[in-house]
């Protein structure tokens, strides 16, 4: 029998010592233990039969306690865990607890719909946490431990044998791979014994890089309660490079989180010609990234009147990046040309919010003022302030100068820190058009989306960015499209769509925005830095409603 074993990180550490406080769960924080996608979010209901992962203070010992035989219990060193809907309680299974974090399998026969949960740890009860309770809602592990960047894919040879899918050891067309998850629904069998095999009657739809693959296989893992595993045939027509999304959809309606996997034609280490970062983030080392941006946004949803806000901005990150199979790095590790990838945040993720890097890369110390000279003189940009160097903001009537018009630019860093001097020309071209922008407003996230856009500078990728943050709930998420060369249109599948939460009835409680992407590339030399990379971007979105 051939397992994968899938580490479970502790992605929430909170410095409260467990002792003999009352144990706490945190808000909006019991998530499919695979995706980690936050409540609210499509796709974060929790399966019968899944495995789920709750966060909080005190909830569990301190020394961390697994399960490590058939059966299960319903108590694991002092945690138990109820799941009540009106007069209707039935108890989830530990299947690993710790005082800040439990992963626990949902009982197949738990109610569908609202349920309060609740855990008693040593005699003292926790605060009830209102949980939504589905048939089926998958969730893909992935080798970063977020429920982003490369799965927990296993290549099927030949000859039957398996190798973990990684950025050395890829996956071919044709060939047949397993993924793991969890959250294809119910058993009819006891959740505390060893799963059976067999199908699993959900119906499942796998995407790779778009294209809709063959399923050999959907159902347990022999290996273990909760785990689930799909055996799909890469379609001979999948796009090849380093992270090419893979997306699984459940009963026609809820799609999973997207993940990655690596493909090339002949099986041999990945390759990603039109990604000039992708080498640099799989071999390692100091690698600096710098941008000139211009980011300019059509706010006519939730405002008394259309208005037009634009910003001038640079930016520049250092880091020590460690070599490594599944290395990933939101948006830097992007998907081919022609596909889609979805990320999900917390917070607002156009002030607050975050999209986890687990990369393993360390800040290097560097340069946090910088000045650029262009034929509007010079300006200074502070990275501590946001690395603004202009603003057009007629809405306040604030003192309004951009300075990014189009021509050659100088961008000089005194050197600092691991860091040296830079010195960096840049080639600053004319704005790009989104020419169907006022016909998208109302974004039906069950229909193909359609982006057409003209005036693309010569060498400039395109690609298109879309968000939506549910301010009630702190969480987020957006797409990427990487837009194939020469292309002035790029349609968005509804299966990428339909990972962006709905905006609320009330405006102000969500963000949605589409943005259409220019992206000038070069590269730059400072010591210090194995590889340096900067970029000319050009943004122009608007205001949306993901219906």
């Amino acid at each position: 029998m051939h397992q994968i074993w899938i580490r479970v990180p502790l992605t929430i550490v909170l410095a409260a010592a467990a002792g003999a406080q009352q144990p706490a769960i945190l808000p909006h924080n019991v998530v499919n233990a695979a995706s980690y996608m936050m409540p609210a979010l499509p796709g974060s209901s929790i399966a019968q039969g899944s495995v789920f992962t709750i966060f909080g203070s005190g909830i569990g010992p301190t020394s961390a306690a697994q399960a490590s035989s058939f059966p299960l219990g319903t108590t694991l060193s002092g945690v138990t865990i109820a799941v009540t809907q009106g007069p209707t309680t039935v108890n989830a299974l530990p299947l690993y607890v710790q005082a800040n974090q439990i992963n626990a399998l949902m009982p197949s026969n738990a109610p569908t719909g609202w349920v309060s949960l609740r855990i008693t740890y040593n005699n003292a009860p926790s605060n009830p946490s209102p949980v939504y309770v589905v048939h089926d809602s998958a969730g893909m592990y992935t080798f970063t431990g977020t429920g982003m960047g490369p799965a927990a894919i296993q290549n099927i040879a030949s000859d039957g044998s398996l190798t973990i899918n990684s950025n050395q050891a890829t996956a071919k067309p044709g060939q047949t791979v397993q993924v793991y998850l969890t959250g294809l629904g119910p058993i009819t069998t006891p959740d505390n014994q060893p799963p059976p095999a067999g199908n699993l009657p959900t119906q499942v739809e796998v995407w790779v890089g778009g294209v809709p693959a063959s399923v050999v296989y959907s159902g347990r893992s022999p290996c273990c309660s909760g785990l689930d595993q799909i055996d799909f045939v890469v379609p001979p027509t999948a796009p090849t490079g380093c992270w090419v999304p893979v997306q699984v959809r459940t009963s026609g309606t809820t799609v999973s989180n997207t993940a990655s996997m690596a493909i090339d034609a002949n099986g041999a280490p990945c390759t990603d010609p039109s990604n000039p970062v992708s080498s640099t983030l799989i071999k390692g080392g100091a690698t600096g990234v710098l941008s000139l941006i211009r980011t300019t946004i059509h706010q006519d949803v939730g405002v008394n009147a259309p208005v037009d806000v634009t910003g001038d901005s640079l930016s520049f990150t250092a880091s020590q990046r460690p070599p490594g199979l599944f290395q990933f790095v939101p948006f830097l590790s992007a998907p081919p040309p022609g596909t889609c990838a979805t990320y999900r945040g917390t917070g607002d993720y156009w002030s607050t919010g975050q999209i986890a890097d687990s990369s393993g890369s360390t800040p290097l110390n560097s340069s946090t003022q910088f000045q650029v000279s262009g034929s509007g003189g010079v300006q200074s940009a502070s990275l501590t302030s946001g690395g603004l160097l202009g603003s057009y903001i007629p809405l306040y009537s604030l003192p309004n100068q951009l300075f990014l018009a189009p021509g050659n630019y100088v961008v000089t860093a005194s050197g600092t820190g691991a860091v040296g001097a830079i010195n960096t020309q840049l080639a600053v071209p004319g704005p790009i058009t989104w020419t169907n922008r006022d016909q998208t407003t109302n974004v039906d996230r069950t229909q193909p989306l359609t982006i057409n856009w003209s005036g693309v500078p010569s060498g400039a990728s395109i690609q298109i960015l879309g968000e939506n943050s549910d301010l009630p709930t702190n969480s987020s998420a957006l797409f990427y499209c990487n837009v194939p060369a020469g292309a002035t249109s790029f349609t968005v599948p509804p299966q990428v769509l339909s990972a962006i939460p709905a905006t609320r009835s009330y405006l102000l409680d969500s963000t949605g925005v589409i943005f259409v992407v220019s992206s000038s590339p070069s590269t730059f030399s400072a010591t210090g830095l194995n590889a340096g990379f900067a970029s000319v971007v050009y943004k122009t979105g608007k205001t949306v409603i993901f219906q």
